[in-house]
């Protein structure tokens, strides 16, 4: 399954949105979804996130259960690309 959220056409901020994007990776189908843009069965067995923010998609792949729990419980910071290391 594939789910687009759109941050920035969505008119929540907040403690809300990061709930409401833990809930939708928890459960794509189930519960309201204020800022999902697209909700595609492409038929495959992972669930695709693409989070739109300031015009930028961001996409996390979720293979297991466990990864869908630990993107879901990190919130925005799961999609944040991470910090170069120091050299």
């Amino acid at each position: 399954m594939k789910v687009i959220i759109n941050h920035d056409t969505c008119e929540h901020g907040g403690a809300f949105a990061d709930r409401c994007l833990a809930a939708t990776i928890r459960n794509p189908l189930g519960h309201e979804r204020y800022c999902t843009a697209e909700v595609e069965d492409d038929g495959r067995p992972e669930l695709t996130i693409s989070l739109i923010l300031d015009g930028q998609a961001h996409t996390l792949i979720l293979h297991t259960p466990a990864e869908r729990e630990a993107a879901a419980s990190d919130g925005w910071l799961a999609f944040a690309p991470p910090a170069p290391m120091p050299s």
